[in-house]
């Protein structure tokens, strides 16, 4: 059982450093540029490396523009359907400022507790995934989900049980689980090998 989530393309304001958080803001140009690139790579067989073509069964979305409008140009390609899912939104907050600190490397982290704006969205995410992992076993299929950075470091978390560590996720970048032998494992993370290097943002 597999589910594939993938970052949105960069949306306006990125690229210049402008403040998103809270507006719903569609692809910028250049995001679209990258789920476009996206979308043909998967027409064409793309491949996660040398044995894994993925295939999917299904396409869900976050709700949020930025999303929606990545998960059109793979709607196309896949000849799927984009179906949202609510669970799939991006906090409206900064997530890695939420999470456990430490002053240096190794050190014992800063005894501070998790704040309740996180614990909902962790327990967000925990629900995503179990509703993503509902539709891939329903189907027998892998799932592509088009989501946000905050959201997918979070899935990734929940699945570790842990909350002391983020992601630094790119647009269009994959990050893909299985649940295989009784349990998650992290296949892929990040992976961008599909959009060539003036495509590649965070």
């Amino acid at each position: 059982m597999k589910i594939y989530l993938v970052r949105h393309g960069q949306a306006l304001g990125q690229g210049a450093g402008q403040g998103r958080r809270g507006r719903d803001t569609g692809l910028s140009p250049l995001g679209h540029r990258q789920a476009g690139h996206l979308a043909r790579w998967l027409a064409d067989d793309g491949r996660l490396d040398g044995d894994t073509s993925l295939t999917v069964g299904s396409l869900v979305t976050s709700p949020l523009a930025r999303a929606r409008e990545t998960a059109e140009h793979l709607r196309a390609s896949l000849s799927l359907p984009a179906e949202v899912q609510p669970t799939l939104a991006e906090a409206d907050f900064p997530v890695p400022t939420e999470l456990p600190s430490s002053a240096a490397p190794f050190t014992k982290r800063r005894g501070r507790l998790l704040s309740e704006r996180y614990l909902d969205f962790r327990s967000q995410a925990r629900t995503a995934l179990v509703e993503l992992t509902r539709r891939a076993e329903e189907s027998g299929l892998p799932v592509l989900a088009v989501a946000h950075g905050g959201l997918i470091s979070t899935v990734v978390r929940a699945v570790a049980e842990s909350d002391t560590f983020c992601l630094k996720l790119y647009h269009c970048g994959i990050t893909a689980l299985e649940w295989s032998d009784g349990r998650w494992r992290l296949a892929h993370v990040n992976l961008w090998d599909h959009l060539p290097v003036p495509l590649r943002t965070t």
